[in-house]
């Protein structure tokens, strides 16, 4: 009991704190930034769009789908291991949707200023992030939704792997999402001859809270991640059925 408590504690931490990061990142662009607003015309207004859907797509929906196991088991829901898989996969599935549409915005806005792409370690990282992120979303539904190739031993080593992987991306993200509001903060903010003085003190405030709840958000989420005693049963049912029939074989 004191173990649920504890789980469900930290899960509407993370939901606290990842929606306050999504509320600030929103009000950074839509009304602090120094071109404040969201269009797709190209200007600072569509770059606008790229923190905003990160953070939703690769932050929120990626933390809160990564754990989605392990509330539906503490929730005592009845649902079938495939249900529990297209639950968790509709998460990452929306994420890795959200997110391109993020990275197109980056690639339009700097096309229309004239300036060179992947410049910035911010870039790098984040382009990491994403390509690993969309390769395990293709090998996660390749051999473990459908048509689920492989033998049961290979699938066992895919979701041990998938779920060691899939951490790391997560922490590769927030990395990522803290190197980029550095990079805004630098360029964006600090130079007083191109940010509006007198929306320099909220700014600071907004972003730096911003960096704070994301960090809040990433040690709630994986407190529960490595905690073994949130583990989801379900899983550790499929992952030992799985190792079982393979050590028959």
């Amino acid at each position: 009991m004191a173990d649920k408590i504890v789980f469900f504690a930290l899960v509407a931490l993370a939901e606290i704190s990842g929606l306050t990061a999504v509320v600030l990142i929103g009000l950074f662009g839509g009304q602090l930034n120094k071109e404040p607003g969201f269009s797709w015309d190209g200007s600072l207004k569509t770059f606008n769009y790229h923190p905003l859907l990160m953070v939703i797509a690769f932050i929120f929906l990626q933390g809160n789908g990564a754990i989605a196991y392990r509330v539906i088991s503490a929730t005592g829901l009845q649902v079938t291991r495939t249900t529990a898989k297209l639950i968790h996969g509709a998460f990452q599935t929306s994420a890795f949707l959200i997110a391109t549409v993020g990275l197109v915005a980056t690639f339009k806005f700097h096309e229309t200023q004239g300036w060179a792409d992947m410049y910035h370690p911010h870039s790098w990282v984040g382009i990491t992030a994403f390509s690993l992120y969309g390769l395990q979303l293709l090998v996660g539904f390749l051999f473990l939704v459908f048509p689920k190739f492989g033998s049961e031993v290979l699938r066992s080593r895919v979701l041990s792997l998938h779920v060691s992987s899939g951490r790391l991306i997560f922490i590769l993200m927030i990395g990522s999402a803290l190197m980029g509001m550095s990079e805004s903060s630098i360029y964006d903010i600090v130079h007083p001859e191109k940010f509006p003085p007198e929306k320099f003190p909220q700014a600071v405030v907004v972003t730096n809270t911003f960096c704070l709840c994301l960090l809040l958000f990433a040690a709630t989420i994986v407190s529960i991640l490595w905690n073994p005693t949130f583990g989801p049963k379900r899983q550790k049912e499929d992952s030992v059925e799985l190792i079982t029939s393979s050590q028959r074989s």
